[in-house]
């Protein structure tokens, strides 16, 4: 029953039964979902879910709210069972309640599946391959996730997830400018430093790419903006590896180019 199953938390929080896409209901039930897929294959005790869910005000009776809403998941997501039926995709152990899907039926598992199988391409000196499981990976991303969840949990699971991508982009422009590739990586890579503005690594790639593309001065005024931008705000100044780039670019340092250059 589970293979049929899809989720998608990257993103707005979506599940399909087979071609079918369900209807979660409710905020909280959602949560509470969010809160299993999380935890996808493992039980989650109740009292887990329901610090989770009501961080601030918890339920009187947390237990039966609980059992609301699994019982309103349940429905959802097996909608040919019986209701005298055990329920085969959502169970009650004595650890908790465990969400019984596989790792390919949550975005979530597939992206960390694919950022450790590209990792183990990179360390063998896959190079083409590991950049298309991580442009494979990062495909599923669309979007923020857990957003409408408030709380320490959801926040940090966001944390988490949007630093997961982060990293993994940085290492797909690595292994692109590894092929060379320094050309078609500037226009993403500008992008990709106006959405996440005090990550050094993206900064670097980005004044890499425009300095192998025969684009020193506007490399330069990459380094410059960062600079003002990092001491205006935060009142520090760059790290160690931006300061020697930009240094290696002013004396023109031909070890920056690729070496297929």
């Amino acid at each position: 029953m589970s293979e049929v199953l899809r989720f998608e938390v990257l993103g707005p929080q979506r599940a399909w039964y087979g071609d079918r896409e369900l209807d979660l209901g409710p905020g909280k039930q959602r949560a509470v979902l969010a809160v299993l897929l999380l935890s996808a294959g493992r039980p989650v005790p109740t009292s887990q879910i329901v610090d989770a869910v009501w961080p601030d005000e918890p339920p009187a009776n947390g237990t039966n709210v609980v059992q609301k809403y699994v019982a309103g998941l349940r429905r959802v997501l097996e909608p040919d069972r019986s209701p005298r039926t055990p329920g085969q995709v959502l169970t009650l152990t004595d650890a908790g309640y465990q969400l019984r899907v596989g790792p390919d039926a949550v975005d979530a598992v597939r992206f960390e599946r694919g950022v450790r199988r590209a990792e183990r391409n990179r360390e063998a000196g896959r190079t083409a391959d590991a950049v298309a499981e991580l442009k494979a990976t990062l495909g599923l991303w669309h979007g923020e996730p857990f957003t409408g969840f408030a709380g320490p949990f959801f926040e940090s699971a966001r944390h988490r997830w949007v630093e997961l991508r982060a990293t993994a982009l940085e290492s797909w422009a690595d292994l692109e400018l590894r092929l060379g590739r320094h050309r078609e990586l500037i226009g993403e890579l500008v992008d990709l430093a106006a959405e996440f503005p005090v990550r050094e690594r993206l900064r670097h790639q980005l004044m890499l790419a425009l300095y192998r593309s025969g684009r020193q001065a506007e490399a330069l005024a990459a380094y410059r903006e960062f600079g003002e931008m990092l001491r205006d705000e935060y009142g520090i100044e760059p790290g160690d590896a931006l300061q020697d780039l930009h240094r290696r670019m002013l004396r023109s340092d031909p070890a920056l180019m690729p070496p297929t250059a």
